[in-house]
């Protein structure tokens, strides 16, 4: 059983507009609405790919009830979320004029200290009940805390030991922070390109100099880091083995969950103890159904059978 951590839900509304006339009354049809939230999104696709998944996290208030209703009928995974006081997030993305997408997007539910205990205490209780196999831990938490996911990474391998792959898709200063603490690592991290010259505070123009970076002190004891570049691939350091990987084009429908789509793939090939070769294949194909479907965290699993075989790896380094 996969588990996968969402600190902060939203209810996602999506407006499709021709235009986006600032200072005056627009009137829209009734918006698309969705569940977002990284580690949802990849608890999706763990589900469709036929792995048993549990959801858990941080919900509270009517938002957060209705995201959890939502959740219940699709039917698809184990919930167990923790409810505190205040409310979850409400996200809304506006697309207009050609493709511009404008978005506004709450902070969520604030994350006390008092409250990061009792998401530990609950995590505790969710790995005593349940034969988690892997950890997914997506997205962002809404805390003065800038070492909670450093926390939470040393708490999980405290509690269940380092045998247990950790997938981390954060980034920024939680990213920084659980990545300069050298004793515990997490086992899968996924930085875009932008989030990687955030973390190394300069621009990375070639493939050499992304290359240079991971194979850094700042990724050592990181199983595998993968860079995605979004229709350009992505590069990818596993152990000693720096992969380029190319995939085919494709018309793009939706962006929108393709990197949660990603993870969610990793994660599940990981807990069928699939090649290296194979989990990169079938992550990136999974990227690529959901990119063919208007709603986040959906793939099509014929298609992924078929995307994962035009997958190209070329071994860069050894």
């Amino acid at each position: 059983m996969i588990l996968t951590v969402t600190l902060n839900p939203s209810m996602d509304y999506s407006y499709i507009v021709p235009s986006l006339k600032l200072d005056q009354v627009n009137r829209v049809d009734n918006p698309h609405t969705s569940i977002g939230g990284k580690g949802i999104n990849a608890g999706r696709v763990i589900a469709q790919s036929g792995e048993k998944v549990l959801l858990t996290g941080i919900l509270g208030g009517p938002v957060g009830k209705t995201i959890l209703d939502t959740l219940l009928a699709e039917n698809r995974y184990l919930l167990d979320f923790l409810t505190i006081d205040g409310n979850s997030r409400n996200a809304i993305t506006i697309m207009h004029d050609g493709n511009i997408h404008t978005e506004l997007v709450e902070k969520g539910i604030f994350l006390s200290q008092q409250n990061e205990l009792l998401f530990f205490q609950h995590l505790n209780e969710i790995f005593k009940s349940n034969p988690i196999s892997v950890v997914c831990i997506s997205g962002s938490v809404n805390s003065k805390n800038k070492e909670f996911h450093a926390q939470l990474l040393q708490f999980i391998r405290k509690t269940v030991g380092n045998d247990l792959p950790i997938l981390m898709d954060i980034s920024g200063e939680q990213l920084r922070n659980c990545l300069e603490q050298k004793n515990v690592r997490p086992n899968f991290i996924k930085p875009n390109h932008h989030e990687l010259e955030e973390l190394v505070g300069k621009k990375l123009d070639s493939d050499q100099e992304i290359i240079a970076v991971l194979e850094s002190p700042l990724f050592a004891g990181i199983d595998t880091v993968m860079i995605s570049q979004g229709g350009n691939g992505a590069l990818v350091k596993h152990k000693t083995t720096i992969y380029k990987i190319e995939i085919p084009d494709i018309d793009i429908i939706n962006t929108t969950g393709c990197g949660d789509a990603t993870v969610g793939g990793m994660a599940f090939s990981i807990s069928q103890k699939d090649s290296i070769e194979q989990s990169l294949k079938y992550s990136m194909a999974c990227g690529m159904s959901n990119a063919l479907s208007n709603t986040n965290g959906t793939i099509d699993l014929k298609q992924v059978a078929l995307f994962a075989n035009r997958v190209r790896l070329f071994k860069l380094k050894e």
